[in-house]
C-alpha cells in the first residue's frame, strides 16, 4: 500500500472509505471487527472531525492501517487550514 499525506480530515475519510472499497469490505463488515456499528463507519468516512479519536483508531485498527505523524514539507501553497 502506498502512503497517503493527509492534510485534511475529509482526506482521511476518504482513504479510508478508499482502502476499505478496495479490500472488498462493508461498512458494516469493518464495523463489526471493532464493534463500530455501520452508521458510525459512514460518518468517520463522510465526516470524521465530527468523530472522536478513540473511534477513528478503531476504524484504522479494523483495516489494520496505521497512523504515522512527520514533518510536512515545505508547502507549495497556503496551508488547508
Amino acid at each position: 500500500m502506498n502512503d497517503y499525506p493527509i492534510k485534511t480530515p475529509q482526506q482521511l475519510g476518504a482513504v479510508v472509505a478508499g482502502y476499505r472499497k478496495d479490500r472488498g469490505f462493508s461498512q458494516q463488515a469493518v464495523g463489526a471487527r471493532v464493534g463500530l456499528a455501520q452508521s458510525v463507519v459512514s460518518l468517520l468516512e463522510k465526516s470524521p472531525e465530527r468523530a472522536g479519536l478513540a473511534r477513528i483508531f478503531k476504524l484504522l485498527a479494523a483495516l489494520d492501517l496505521e497512523l504515522v505523524v512527520r514533518p510536512r514539507g515545505k508547502p507549495a501553497h497556503k496551508s488547508d487550514w
